[in-house]
């Protein structure tokens, strides 16, 4: 039979010191690259993690997301352009982006101000005809280098966000100069702007995405199939028009341009400006 435990001996196994657990082994340090990537995540004291700050030269800025959209529109056009890709190619998450544009179409207009920048020139120095001349050739320039914003400018209102109140200002003035009464000044206003966007608009229209290869070949037979007895002056003149033409073409102005033909456009223009104002 057990021996009861009395009062003294329990009291002296209370007060006995514990024996001591065997010392672990310290931890090896957790190996770290050379190179540490800006974006490793980083642990908060309450765990949760955020990626280490950008060093400064890539710090984000609006400039850095307009840049990055113009590349996105160039390649891959309007379509396919989303403010999420811009986000991927910038490697932060799209929300970054919000704190310097709204929305996507805040950034499409930012897009069109920055690739229209330089398209308006300075007064004074030229006449009203030639100052007109300089402005068209210097907007389908800008859209030769971006193709695929013309569509931006010329089919969709979104650009009117860009709102260049430089350029605005500078046809009214040239207009009243060359004489253009306050009745006719709005009328005259928008022939000049519609001038200057719808040919290029026109000239640098884009391709199709889908099966361009197959489109192309369809397209060239197509026209090359036109029946001369159906349609006689189409079919004499069509191996001047073919693939230089509006219509019957299959290569944009980026592969193609229309030079001699954007030429007579202006010279049209000015001389139809020329006889309104006349009256």
């Amino acid at each position: 039979m057990k021996k009861a435990t009395t009062a003294k001996e329990a009291a002296a196994r209370a007060t006995k010191p514990a024996a001591k657990a065997p010392a672990r082994a310290p931890k090896a340090p957790a190996k770290t690259s050379a190179k540490t990537s800006a974006a490793t995540p980083v642990k908060r004291a309450n765990g949760a993690t955020r990626k280490k700050a950008v060093p400064a030269d890539k710090a984000l800025t609006r400039e850095r997301i307009v840049a990055v959209a113009i590349e996105q529109i160039d390649q891959n056009g309007l379509t396919a352009f989303s403010l999420r890709e811009v986000a991927r190619q910038l490697d932060v998450y799209p929300t970054a982006v919000y704190w310097h544009v709204p929305n996507r179409d805040a950034l499409l207009a930012a897009v069109v101000e920055a690739t229209m920048a330089g398209v308006t020139p300075e007064i004074g120095e030229l006449s009203w005809q030639d100052w007109f001349r300089e402005l068209f050739r210097r907007y389908r320039k800008s859209v030769q280098r971006h193709p695929n914003v013309a569509q931006l400018v010329g089919a969709q209102l979104v650009s009117n966000a860009s709102l260049s109140p430089l350029l605005i200002d500078r046809i009214l003035t040239v207009l009243l100069q060359a004489g253009c009464d306050e009745s006719r000044l709005v009328d005259m206003y928008n022939v000049v702007v519609a001038s200057m966007v719808g040919f290029a608009t026109l000239e640098f229209a884009p391709l199709p995405t889908d099966d361009l290869a197959i489109w192309t070949n369809q397209l060239q037979e197509k026209v090359h199939d036109i029946r001369a007895l159906e349609y006689p002056t189409l079919a004499r003149h069509l191996p001047t028009l073919a693939n230089r033409a509006f219509i019957v073409r299959w290569q944009s102005g980026s592969e193609v341009p229309l030079d001699s033909s954007f030429d007579t456009f202006v010279e049209v223009t000015i001389a139809g400006i020329e006889r309104m104002l006349a009256k």
